[in-house]
């Protein structure tokens, strides 16, 4: 089978070159080789592209035709080609995040905005989403999550860890009390967030004696609008939760307690993180997420 691309290249540099000789020397082939893909092309289309003799060539009518419009092809060829492979190593381009609407709205937005102003020639486009790891049908470059499933085909990257905390609102407290020891939250009203909390909860209470859950839902948003109201005791993140316990919405209960943090983790396809413009994003994310917790959950804690 004919290579048309080499065909084409070579017939494109004759006809620059001005003679066989000079476009061999230009393509890196012998003075054979190049007359054999000329005759090859000329073949194939069944014309004349060159008039040729031992001292001179001119291109036919057929021949300048190729010629225009096959330079001009090769030309943004060349030129798409070094944008591209100038994308592994200037950040360029667009690029396309998706994570779940809190994160976005509480930490990421700011964030993206400060990358943007940083990086001018990237556009950011943040979409939020109640799942966030399917990116291969939805084609973003980027999902920021929290806990992964396992079995992602997706590389991960752990960006930093978010602490986790038991909290109440002062209505709360005044009404039944600070909890003083970890076996108090059993009777406590308790809000729980999906099923893996209900572990969590048991692992913190204890099997033999497990959380007396008032309100569950599967909204981490419902479950701090029922905090803040008033209603319970729940985990939540201190991404989640800091500003509500800066302003005094919240307290934290119990600070010795240790629960597990919960890993805020970027996913891609494998190999595209090569490009700078994703490489980049997740070196700033993971500079200043890390810096995001000036203060630990222990020194917010309010004192019973």
């Amino acid at each position: 089978m004919p290579d048309r691309f080499a065909e084409i290249e070579s017939f494109v540099k004759i006809a620059e070159s001005g003679t066989l000789s000079e476009a061999a020397r230009r393509l890196g082939l012998s003075l054979a080789a190049t007359s054999r893909r000329l005759s090859q092309l000329e073949a194939r289309l069944g014309v004349m592209l060159i008039r040729r003799n031992s001292r001179h060539l001119s291109l036919t009518e057929e021949g300048s035709l190729l010629y225009d419009r096959a330079g001009r092809a090769l030309s943004a060829i060349d030129d798409v080609e070094t944008d591209v492979m100038r994308r592994a190593t200037e950040a360029t381009g667009l690029l396309r995040v998706v994570t779940t609407i809190g994160a976005a709205r509480m930490r990421l937005a700011p964030l993206f905005r400060h990358y943007a102003a940083l990086h001018p020639d990237v556009a950011i486009h943040l979409e939020t989403a109640a799942q966030a790891t399917n990116i291969v049908e939805t084609g973003h470059d980027i999902a920021i999550c929290f806990d992964p499933p396992p079995d992602s085909a997706l590389t991960m990257k752990r960006l930093t860890d978010n602490p986790r905390l038991l909290c109440a609102a002062p209505a709360y407290l005044n009404r039944r009390g600070h909890p003083g020891a970890v076996g108090d939250l059993s009777v406590h009203d308790n809000i729980v967030v999906g099923e893996a909390q209900q572990e969590l909860w048991r692992s913190v209470v204890g099997s033999g004696n497990g959380p007396r859950v008032t309100l569950s839902t599967n909204d981490g948003d419902m479950a701090r609008a029922w905090a803040l109201d008033g209603a319970g005791i729940v985990i939540k993140s201190l991404w989640e939760v800091a500003d509500d316990l800066d302003a005094g919405r919240l307290q934290q209960l119990l600070p010795d307690v240790a629960l597990p943090a919960a890993s805020i983790v970027a996913l891609y396809v494998p190999g595209q993180g090569e490009t700078a413009k994703v490489r980049s994003c997740l070196d700033f994310l993971s500079r200043h997420l890390k810096k995001g917790w000036p203060v630990s959950p222990a020194d917010r804690a309010t004192p019973a």
